[in-house]
C-alpha cells in the first residue's frame, strides 16, 4: 500500500518491540497473517528491527485491508509512533476513530 511503502522506512527505524508483538498479535487476530507467518517473524527475525521489516512488508504484499489495519492499529495504540510516522485520529468521539490526517483514508 502507498502509505506504508512511504513510511517503511521510519516504520522500521522507529517501532519498538511491543509495539511489534501488539501488531503480530493484532494482524494474527485479524487473520492478516495466519500462525505460521507470526511465528516466522518471530523466530527468523533476531532484532525488533528486522521484525518489523518483516511485518511491514508482509502487510505491503497483502493490500490495502491489511494495510488499513496496521494503521488504525498504529493510530490507537501507539500515538508516539503514529505521529512520528504523520498518522493520528482523534478519538474524543466517544472512544470513535476520527481521523485528521494520512489516517483518514483508511479509517472509513
Amino acid at each position: 500500500d502507498k502509505v506504508l511503502k512511504e513510511k517503511r522506512k521510519l516504520f522500521i527505524h522507529s517501532t519498538g518491540e511491543g509495539t511489534i508483538n501488539g501488531l503480530l498479535d493484532e494482524l494474527l487476530q485479524t487473520r492478516v497473517l495466519n500462525q505460521e507467518e507470526m511465528e516466522k517473524v518471530k523466530r527468523e527475525n533476531p532484532t525488533v528491527m528486522d521484525k518489523a521489516r518483516a511485518v511491514i512488508d508482509s502487510v505491503i504484499r497483502k493490500g490495502a485491508p491489511a494495510s488499513q489495519i496496521c494503521i488504525t492499529y498504529i493510530c490507537e495504540e501507539d500515538r508516539y509512533l503514529a505521529g512520528t510516522l504523520g498518522l493520528s485520529a482523534d478519538l474524543s468521539n466517544n472512544g470513535q476513530v476520527r481521523p485528521h490526517t494520512s489516517c483518514s483514508h483508511y479509517l472509513q
